[in-house]
C-alpha cells in the first residue's frame, strides 16, 4: 500500500496511526512513543494538518480525522489532478493540425523526392517497429537471402504474430535456401498457421518491405545491408515497387506446395462454393445458414474447414484468398 500517491509520507502515516489509536494524546508524546526525533515528528504533524487529517487546535489533545473522510478526500483530490493532467495531455493533439499545415506547406515547396536515408542500425530497427505498429492493412516482404538467425526469428515472430492477430495481411516471398534451416522453416509454418501467405521463388529479387502500399523500405546498398535503409514514400516509386512485388508473387510457389509438389488442392464442392460466396455477403451465421438451407452448426463446420484450407485467420481474409485462388 503506497500512500505517497496521495501525498502521505511514511512518517506522516505512522503519526496518523498513532493519533487514531491514542485519542486525546498530544504532539509531545509522539517522539518517545514512535522513536522519532522531534523535528521529524513536527514535519509529519505539519503535513497531516495541511492535509486535514488531524485537528491541531489543541496540540495537547490532537484529534485525528475519520479515515473514511480523510483518505477519500485525498483520493478525490488526486483523481481530479490526474484527470486535469490527462486533459492537458490530450489537448496537445490539437497541435497536430497546425503542424500538418506547416508540413503541407513544406511539401509543396520541396524539390526533392520523399526518400529518407537512415544509416544507423538501431534507428532502422526502430523505424521498422514504428511502421509495423501503425500499419493497418498489409505488409509485403521480399527476402532474397538465406535463413534468419535465431535472434532475428525471436525478434520477428512477436511482431508478425501481433500484425496477423490484428487482421493484417502478411505476404512474404523467400528464396529456397532460406527454408533449408529447420528453425526458419518452423517459424514460417507458424506464420502460415496464423494466416500469413508465404511463397518461394528462386528468381533474383532485391530485399524490400512495404507497408500499406504507402511506404517501402529498401537497403541503401543491396550488397551491404549494414549500410542502412531508404524509406521511400514517393507515390510513383511505390507504385513501381508494388508492380515489381506482384510480378514476383505471381511467379512464386506457395510454401506448402513447394514442400510437397505432389499435393493438390481438392476441387470445391458446389456447397463449398456457395458457402464461400455467402461468407462475403452475410452479416450473421444464422442468415447465411438460412439462405443455404442448412443448419447453423453445419454452416460453421464448412466455414472452419474452408478457413483451414485457405490458411486464413478470419472470414474476411478467407474470402479474399478464395478470390485470389479463383475459387469464387
Amino acid at each position: 500500500m503506497d500512500l505517497s500517491v496521495i501525498g502521505i509520507t511514511p512518517q506522516a502515516e505512522q503519526v496518523y496511526r498513532f493519533f487514531l489509536k491514542h485519542k486525546g494524546e498530544g504532539v509531545g508524546s509522539v517522539p518517545e512513543a514512535l522513536g522519532m526525533d522531534p523535528d521529524t515528528v513536527e514535519e509529519a504533524v505539519d503535513l497531516l494538518s495541511r492535509l486535514s487529517m488531524i485537528d491541531l487546535t489543541d496540540r495537547y489533545r490532537v484529534t485525528a480525522t475519520d479515515p473514511r473522510v480523510a483518505i477519500e478526500r485525498l483520493v478525490e483530490q488526486r483523481l481530479e489532478e490526474l484527470n486535469a493532467e490527462i486533459r492537458r495531455v490530450f489537448s496537445a493533439r490539437d497541435a497536430i493540425s497546425s503542424f500538418q499545415d506547416d508540413k503541407r506547406e513544406g511539401d509543396k515547396g520541396a524539390a526533392v523526392l520523399d526518400i529518407e536515408r537512415v544509416e544507423d542500425g538501431a534507428r532502422v530497427r526502430q523505424r521498422l517497429d514504428d511502421l509495423a505498429f501503425f500499419c493497418y492493412k498489409e505488409t509485403l516482404c521480399l527476402h532474397p537471402g538465406g535463413p534468419f538467425t535465431e535472434v532475428m526469428i525471436e525478434s520477428a515472430l512477436p511482431l508478425d504474430q501481433r500484425s496477423l492477430r490484428r487482421g493484417l495481411a502478411l505476404k512474404q516471398i523467400f528464396h529456397p535456401k532460406a527454408i533449408e534451416d529447420p528453425r526458419m522453416l518452423s517459424y514460417l509454418r507458424e506464420l502460415v498457421n496464423l494466416g500469413a501467405e508465404i511463397r518461394i521463388t528462386d528468381e533474383h529479387m532485391d530485399r524490400m518491405l512495404m507497408y500499406d502500399r504507402s511506404v517501402a523500405v529498401v537497403p541503401i546498398d543491396p550488397s551491404h545491408h549494414s549500410a542502412g535503409a531508404l524509406l521511400v514514400r514517393e507515390p510513383g516509386l511505390i507504385s513501381q515497387l508494388y508492380i515489381y512485388f506482384e510480378g514476383l508473387w505471381k511467379g512464386a510457389v506457395d510454401l506448402r506446395r513447394h514442400l510437397d509438389p505432389q499435393e493438390e488442392e481438392p476441387a470445391l464442392s458446389q456447397m463449398e462454393q456457395r458457402i464461400l460466396t455467402v461468407m462475403a455477403t452475410a452479416d450473421k451465421d444464422e442468415i447465411a445458414a438460412r439462405e443455404l438451407d442448412i443448419s447453423v452448426r453445419t454452416y460453421r463446420r464448412y466455414v472452419a474447414d474452408l478457413m483451414a484450407r485457405l490458411g486464413a485467420a478470419n472470414r474476411f481474409q478467407a474470402a479474399l484468398r478464395a478470390k485470389e485462388e479463383n475459387w469464387i
